[in-house]
This record gives C-alpha cells, structure tokens and sequence, in this order.
C-alpha cells in the first residue's frame, strides 16, 4: 500500500492492519499527528481533555517477580523492604479524599507472604472507612500470582477482590510479547495469561486499562504486536476504558545499558496506537515518565486524557525520574495545548469542567 492509499485509509477510518501500523512508524511526526488526531476526533469529537484527582500507594515493595526493569522492588538496591500497614494506608487515602480526589490505585507487585485474605483484608479496610472512594487496584499479574498460590481459578480471585470492594483493576501490561517477558520479567505472567484476566474482569463486569512499557529492546514490529494483542481483546470485551503508553527508564536498573527512548519515539506510539486503536476511546499522555511538555505534545497527537494528578508514586521515582503534578498545573497544561481540561471520574465522567 502506498502512503497517500495508507492515509486515505485512516482519513476514512477504516481499521488498518498491523503491517499498515508498521509502515507509520516511517511517517514524518507532524503528518502523523494530524492523522492520529483526525482519528481521535472520530470517537472523541470534542476538545475536552480529562484528569482525575487520585493517588496510587505502593503499600509494598517486597516482590517476587524482580523484574530486570524494576528499581522499585526490594532486592533493586534503592529502596529497603518494606510493607505499610492499614493504618498507614487508611491516612493515606484519607488525605487523598480531604483533597477531593476519587481513586485509588493499591499496587504492591507479587508478595512473598501475603496470602489472597490480606489483600482482601486491606480492599475492604479501605471501603470500610471510605466507602464511596473507587478502588481501581491491583493487576493481572497480581491476580494470576494470588490464583497460583492458592491453587484456584482467576475467576475466584476476581470475584472475591470484587466482593471485597474492588472496582476496576489497572491493566498493566509492561509488553505483551513473550520473547521480551522472558528476557525482562520471567516471573511475571504470560501473555496468556494477562488476557485470561481481562476476560475474567469482563465475565464479573469490571473494567480494566492496558498500558504499554516500551524501549525494553523490543523490535518496532513487536510493538506493533502489542497493540494487536490489545485491540483483540477489546473486540471480544470491550472493558478496556484507556491505553497507557509509557517508556522504560534505565536508571538504576538491571537494563541500565538500554539506550533511553526518545521523545519522538513517544509521540510516535501515542499516534500509532490512537490510529491502530480504533476500539479504545482514550488514549492517555504520559506526564509521569515522559514530563508534562512532551505530554502536552501529545494531546496534538491523538491523546484525550492525562490521566491522574498523582498526589504519590514511588516505582517510577525508583529510577530517578522526579516529575510531579497539580491540579492547577493540570489545568495549565490542557489550556496551553489549546484544550478544555475537565476533572474526571474513574468512568472518565465529567465532574468539572475548567472552561
């Protein structure tokens, strides 16, 4: 296909294949931005761009998968073990909700000795006292470790998380090619595996994300491969409310010597998976690990949402990535791109609008 066939193709929105996704890679940025953002106008017409007011705590980095792109675990060498305990966590979430925030993100990667009941435990504690708060919490991987330790079904550990309190489980994928899991994470689940989960999160009526980490010296075509894993399990559950692009950060990782991805290949993956996408309404700029100029950047490049205001995370600060946000900064950052920002919630409904 030539590239005028290729455009007219993504003008017409027509869904295009992943070797058509592979030949984009090889378009100038400002031609792809436009594409990407004709593409985002199809199923986000509007100039409205979303946030929401949330915080994620790392209640633990005691975990067993040591992932190779991790400096955040307690075997990285940065950070000594710990666990937080529910008081901890309660004072947390209440600063969040004296704030105005709405969400949650408990993360704490694949405990050595915490069984499926403290998770439980420590999901409806959290409900217990904050009752209207949305626990958006977890993971696939999380989940499949529970399921193993105790000889059960995904199913079983999604239902009784539901039960517990649980609204919606963050669909961090890392990238979903199994040549690079085994090189990066062997110890985490599988493709398979993390695509079991979302179509469990699917049978119990949860939704769920997918994000994607790239720059883990994986090809451009297994990039590609990513999202054709991602846009697949759309189409058979449609539970995935956002994709999440992000880039690795060497520092002070077991990957330290992988060169650092670039900004261009950044705003190339957000317009390349707005355009490959065409199932997933929102697609989110990555203030956190790329800094807020270049998220700014890619609101012309197909992105709709910037995701939370993260009043804490510790994984990416790990590798000595420091970027922070505020609400008001937030804001001034979706009026300089020429945008209307909106406070959203976890269902990416507006609460505010910033006009």
């Amino acid at each position: 296909m030539t590239r005028q066939s290729l455009k007219k193709a993504i003008l017409s929105g027509r869904r295009i294949t992943p070797g058509e996704a592979l030949a984009l890679f090889d378009w100038d940025l400002p031609a792809l931005g436009r594409a990407a953002d004709h593409r985002r106008r199809l199923v986000w017409p509007d100039d409205t761009v979303g946030f929401i007011v949330d915080r994620i705590i790392n209640y633990s980095n005691r975990c067993e998968a040591l992932c190779r792109f991790c400096a955040f675990h307690a075997r990285g060498g940065q950070i000594p073990g710990y666990d937080m305990t529910p008081e901890e966590i309660i004072a947390k979430v209440k600063d969040l909700v004296e704030a105005g925030g709405t969400q949650v993100m408990l993360q704490g990667g694949l405990h050595p000795d915490w069984p499926l009941q403290t998770h439980l435990e420590l999901a409806r504690e959290v409900k217990r006292h904050f009752p209207d708060i949305t626990l958006h919490s977890f993971s696939p991987a999380e989940i499949i470790h529970l399921a193993q330790r105790e000889s059960c079904s995904t199913d079983t550990v999604v239902a009784q998380l539901k039960a517990a309190g649980v609204d919606s489980v963050p669909g961090a994928s890392d990238l979903l090619v199994d040549r690079v899991r085994r090189e990066v994470s062997p110890k985490k689940c599988t493709t398979t595996e993390w695509i079991a989960v979302i179509e469990s999160l699917h049978r119990h009526g949860m939704k769920s994300s997918a994000t994607m980490t790239y720059g883990l010296g994986e090809t451009l075509a297994e990039r590609i491969e990513h999202l054709r894993v991602v846009r697949e399990v759309q189409d058979r559950t449609g539970i995935l409310r956002a994709f999440i692009p992000w880039s690795f950060s060497p520092a002070r990782t077991e990957l330290a010597a992988l060169p650092k991805a670039t900004g261009m290949d950044y705003l190339k993956i957000v317009a390349i998976g707005r355009i490959f996408l065409d199932n997933v309404i929102h697609i989110q700029a990555g203030w956190l690990t790329e800094g807020a100029k270049l998220a700014q950047l890619a609101l012309a490049m197909g992105a709709n949402d910037m995701g939370g205001v993260l009043t804490e995370e510790r994984v990416v600060k790990a590798t000595g990535v420091e970027t922070q946000m505020t609400r008001d900064a937030m804001i001034s950052l979706i009026r300089g791109a020429g945008r209307i920002p909106v406070q959203r919630n976890s269902n990416y409904e507006e609460i505010r609008r910033f006009a």
